[in-house]
Formats: C-alpha cells, structure tokens, sequence
C-alpha cells in the first residue's frame, strides 16, 4: 500500500510537497481504514481544485516516477533523461527534480526516493522502515554510492553504474531479491486517465472473457452498474477499422489505411439488447458497443479490466479526470468498492482527481481522504493540503458535520478558481 509521494521540482510543483494516504486521528468511518504494517492507512483518497491547479501534475508526477525508474534499465550512459522542472523560476531549471515514495510490499515498508537532472541522478536512497525506525540500505550523492550490510545484494555494484542510470534498475537487473520487490510494486502501480480509457480496452476485453475468477468478478462489476444492456459478448474486429474508431477517423486515413489490415484481428466487446422484431417476438442481438453505447458506458468497460485488477492484487490505480463522461452514482459507487472492507479485502487503493463536487460529502469519505491542490498566486506554484488539515478562524478543525460541498463551492476550504467580474 501507498503511504505517502513527495514531489518537487516538476512542472507546477516548485518546493517538495508530500501527498499521504496515512489515516489521521478522526473518529468518522474507521471501517474504511486499513492496517498494514502496523501503518493505519486509506483506501482511496479525492483531490479537487481548480483548472491549472496542479491535480493532473500530482497524477503525472507519479507516472514519471515510475517511468523513469522502469526505463532506466535501458538508459544509454550518454543519454539525456527526460525532465520538467518548475519554469516560472530560472534557478529551479538548473535545480534537481526530486521523487520520494513510501510504501509496503512483501511485508515490508520501504522509503526509496531519487533527485535527477537531465545528464545524472543527483541522489538516490533506499530505506526500510520497521517499528517507526528507518533503516539504510543504500544512499547515493555526489561523493558515490554507499551500500549497507542490510542491502547485500547492492555490495560490489556501485562502480557499475553510471551517471545516467538508477542504482536500484541495476542491482533488480541482477535480480536482487529487496529490488525486485521494490520493482514488481512499480510495475503493478497504474496511472491513467479517466478521459482516455481506451488505451484499457483490449486488456478489459480479454480480462473479462478469460474464463476465471477474475473474469467473472469484472463482469459483474459490469452488469451490476445496471448500463441497460442486457449481457456482453467477446467479438473480434478488423485492425483497420479498430483503428478507425479509435481515432474517430473521417475518409483520409480510411484512404491511407492499407486494406490488409482487416486481416488481423484485434479484440472487442459486443453488448446485448432485446430487439423487437416484425413479427411480434422479441430477441437478444448484439452489437458493437463503440456503436451502440455512451461515452460513459464504454469508459464503465474499458476500466473493468484495471479496477478490478487492481482490487485483486491489491494494488494501486491513479486516475486523472476520474469522473470524466460518468453519471456522480457510478463514480460513488466505485469509491464504495473501493472503501468497503468487503469488497475490497485486499486493501487496493485509488486516487483520482475530479472536479465532482458530489462526492464532497461526509457519507463517502473521511475528512483525510479529502485533498486539495491549489495555486499560489505570486508564483504559481502548487500546493496540496487535506481536509483535515484545514482550520477555522477560530482554530478549531473543520467538523465533520459540516456540509462539504457547500463549503467548497463558497470557498472556505481554498482550491476553486478565481472569477473575474
């Protein structure tokens, strides 16, 4: 499980701002926290602001985490890594981005981080936590790469790595047994968006008829969200015109397009109505659900495959635009999974992003699972804070009989745009 991300230095993240799922000490809702390694953490955590305000960099900082980490195995020592630092201030361009996660995994907590320019990582550090103590198991600055008893599988590798290149890419490439963990608990982490759920269709399609389990589970998760279809069906469609729809072609790439490419097939998903037939009866047909079905329907399906992946291996999904082209009691009704001890037993986590101001209430989430990313006005930089964190005038922490929405919306809790007259 996440415990906290901490980021600086990327695109409207300026100075390092920490983001936790650690459950703070309030009464509401204890059932949807969870206890993992001794940690009390959240199940699924909100994080509203305005336009510009940093949530979708928050998101996109967790993705680059992980994607510079799992393509640095790859890194030539001569090339340049892909980099965004804060722009509205000339010295963080020549300042190191900064990347810090705390998690569990395999029974254990880690605290692994790194600091990177575009021609070296300026440091990197491996931590494991255990009884609230943190343990070195290997630091890097300037000066080299130190590696402890703790981390043997490290020993002997630090004049084997460049410049360029992750310390942890390397000892996992020699398959050390702490890296691999570390590396397998990246390479579950998801990040997407609530917008371009597509990307998700085919994995969704072949989860969804693979005959097991799981299979079952994301096809009730389907139905049960009562779509008005009456039953999904696997299909197979022509390359070509798969392509087609996902780029909402007109006739000039359908021209460029070669004819051949209908000969491979690719997966899809057809989905049931009852139609009324000339003769009076009634019959189940299927049809293309890209044909037949809404935005939001599809969106439903092609995130099946990912949500309930991720409930089954207990693992983490990050979705920007989370709430994108869905009706407020679907989007409700997933962080319900998600919060439910019952239906999420193996502690998944979800964090999106949304602008739903529905779900801002105190029947769907505790104070902490709250979030909010708002803008300084003098340098636009990003900053994020909780619900309950917030204070009154007076104060005293904001209640949690207070109506969330409403406070919101009429600006107590920061993170709304500001309007011009």
């Amino acid at each position: 499980m996440l415990l906290s991300f901490t980021v600086g230095n990327f695109r409207s993240f300026k100075e390092n701002k920490t983001f936790s799922l650690k459950a703070a000490s309030i009464q509401e809702h204890k059932e949807f926290v969870r206890e993992d390694n001794n940690f009390k953490l959240l199940p699924s955590v909100a994080i509203y602001g305005a336009n510009s305000s940093g949530k979708s960099n928050l998101i996109s900082a967790i993705g680059m985490m992980k994607k510079v980490l799992l393509s640095s195995v790859k890194t030539n020592p001569t090339e340049e890594l892909k980099t965004d630092p804060f722009k509205l201030d000339e010295l963080y361009l020549q300042k190191p981005t900064f990347f810090e996660v705390v998690f569990t995994s395999d029974n254990n907590t880690y605290k692994y981080g790194f600091e990177y320019s575009p021609k070296k990582i300026n440091g990197e550090w491996l931590y494991i936590i255990k009884n609230d103590h943190e343990k070195i198991l290997f630091i890097r600055n300037n000066e080299g790469i130190g590696v402890t008893k703790d981390f043997p599988e490290g020993i002997g590798k630090e004049e084997s790595t460049a410049d360029n290149r992750l310390f942890l890419s390397l000892v996992t490439q020699l398959n050390g047994k702490t890296s691999l963990s570390i590396m397998k608990w990246f390479e579950d982490l998801r990040v997407t968006s609530g917008v371009n759920d597509s990307s998700f269709k085919i994995f969704s399609c072949n989860y969804l008829f693979a005959d097991d389990k799981t299979s079952n589970q994301a096809k009730a998760f389907v139905t049960n969200m009562d779509l008005g279809f009456s039953n999904i069906q696997k299909s197979e469609i022509g390359l070509k015109e798969y392509l087609l729809t996902e780029a909402h072609a007109e006739s000039e790439l359908r021209n460029i397009l070669p004819e051949d490419l209908n000969e491979a097939k690719t997966p899809t998903i057809k989905t049931g109505h009852m139609v009324h037939k000339l003769d009076g009866s009634i019959k189940e047909m299927f049809f293309y659900n890209d044909e037949m079905e809404s935005e939001g329907t599809k969106k439903i399906i092609n995130m099946s495959g990912p949500i309930i992946d991720t409930l089954e291996r207990g693992g983490l999904i990050v979705v920007d635009e989370f709430d994108a082209k869905l009706h407020p009691l679907l989007t409700k009704k997933i962080i319900e999974i998600f919060n439910s001890p019952e239906s999420n037993p193996n502690n998944a986590q979800l964090i999106f992003a949304t602008h739903d101001t529905n779900l801002l209430s105190n029947k769907i989430f505790r104070r902490d699972q709250i979030w909010f990313a708002e803008k300084d006005r003098n340098d636009e930089s990003t900053d994020i804070y909780p619900l309950s964190d917030i204070r009154e005038q007076n104060g005293d922490k904001i209640r949690n009989d207070r109506v969330y929405e409403k406070d919101y919306i009429n600006g107590k809790y920061g993170a709304i745009p500001f309007l011009r007259s």
